[in-house]
């Protein structure tokens, strides 16, 4: 009888409510039976602590409790009262890497990390002017990962940028990395909310004239430009009747100043903040906007664009993460810290006739999931 390897994958922490790892560790486990020989596993932090505190500062250091003190001793006992060992370990994100240093004292397993990006070392390293002071907690996060990231015995890393910010905080990994782009899909799923996506979207999106983001209000996503960029257009195309849909969090305070602020006021329909969008839900954005504003600072991958792309939506976006690698000409760049390429662009765009574009061929959720899937086979090989 043939004996598979034992891959262990360490997913993310489902209260952390990171939809993009939460999107990638299902892209990876959803055809883990289809490998001929790997025996591939999910294992990821569970919510003890943080089930009782769940509002407030109790709760962040009740969901660091359930991930950096209760899932470590979890991950011993797996590998203690296993009857096969485990041959290969993937952790899926990099903000997990504290987890190496503890399977290195407790097996010889070969591990693999995923680098999507390093923005938040490089911001408690004060690399960024335009991000927000770390406070010391974090700064102390911060280095225990980047100091745990030299467990590793494989790094893949979502960009070819992200591979160089690696290369300058472990010089070593140059010889052990490698680009492995992340998979992006257009079909829509076979879930029961593509027969109503007028639960999750509150206006009609074949009718609606909008401009479209998608992401957190994190300080790299740059909202404030595309806050400002919706305002100069939304001024000067008077009978557009433009809206600003937002797929996040709606504007927060440190993204305005008084200008915006008071415009928001003055116009309290015009920007549309969704949350917690299906995949379905977010095709249709997709499908009918006007075109997507990305303008961040900085990405490790960039999955928004991507998306937009192989939809046919128009995308203004920055030489950022994987964004100009796999898009190429398909997109129009601007530079984050101009505001008036942002605008020109913008309004470029909507003065336009063309509705959409080529429909953008890019590496599939199987492309990505094989490529990794080899990966496994070639490291238990070793």
């Amino acid at each position: 009888m043939k004996h598979h390897a034992q891959v262990l994958v360490v997913t993310n922490y489902r209260s952390d409510h990171q939809q993009s790892m939460l999107r990638f560790g299902e892209l990876l486990i959803s055809n883990k039976n289809d490998h001929p020989n790997l025996e591939i596993k999910e294992i990821y932090p569970t919510s003890v602590f943080r089930n009782v505190c769940l509002y407030g500062k109790l709760s962040k250091w009740a969901s660091y409790i359930d991930k950096y003190l209760l899932f470590p001793k979890r991950l011993k006992t797996e590998f203690l009262l296993r009857n096969d060992p485990v041959h290969l370990v993937h952790i899926i994100d990099h903000s997990n890497a504290i987890y190496l240093p503890k399977l290195s004292r407790i097996s010889r397993v070969k591990k693999i990390v995923t680098c999507h990006d390093l923005i938040a070392i490089r911001a408690a390293k004060g690399d960024f002017t335009q991000a927000p002071k770390t406070s010391k907690s974090g700064k102390l996060l911060q280095n225990w990962i980047s100091n745990s990231l030299h467990h590793a015995d494989y790094y893949a890393c979502d960009s070819r940028q992200t591979m160089e910010d690696l290369k300058k905080l472990i010089p070593l990994s140059e010889e052990k990395s490698s680009v492995f782009h992340l998979g992006t899909e257009a079909g829509l799923s076979s879930n029961s909310d593509k027969k109503d996506l007028s639960e999750f979207i509150p206006f009609d999106t074949n009718t609606t004239n909008y401009l479209l983001h998608v992401g957190s209000a994190a300080w790299y996503k740059n909202r404030k430009a595309v806050i400002r960029c919706f305002m100069n257009a939304h001024k000067i195309l008077t009978r557009s009747n433009l809206k600003l849909v937002l797929v996040g969090p709606k504007p927060q305070k440190e993204e305005l100043d008084d200008e915006l602020s008071n415009w928001i006021k003055s116009n309290p329909n015009a920007i549309q903040s969704l949350h917690n969008l299906s995949e379905n839900s977010l095709a249709e954005l997709y499908n009918f906007a006007k075109g997507l504003v990305y303008p961040s600072f900085i990405e490790g991958f960039g999955w928004p664009p991507l998306e937009a792309a192989v939809r046919g939506c128009p995308v203004i976006t920055t030489r950022t993460g994987a964004i100009a690698d796999l898009l190429g000409n398909y997109a129009k760049y601007v530079e984050a810290k101009k505001q008036s390429t942002i605008d020109q662009s913008v309004q470029e765009l909507l003065r336009s006739t063309e509705s959409k574009r080529n429909i953008m061929s890019l590496p599939t959720h199987e492309d990505c999931r094989r490529r990794y899937y080899n990966l496994y086979q070639k490291m238990v090989d070793k």
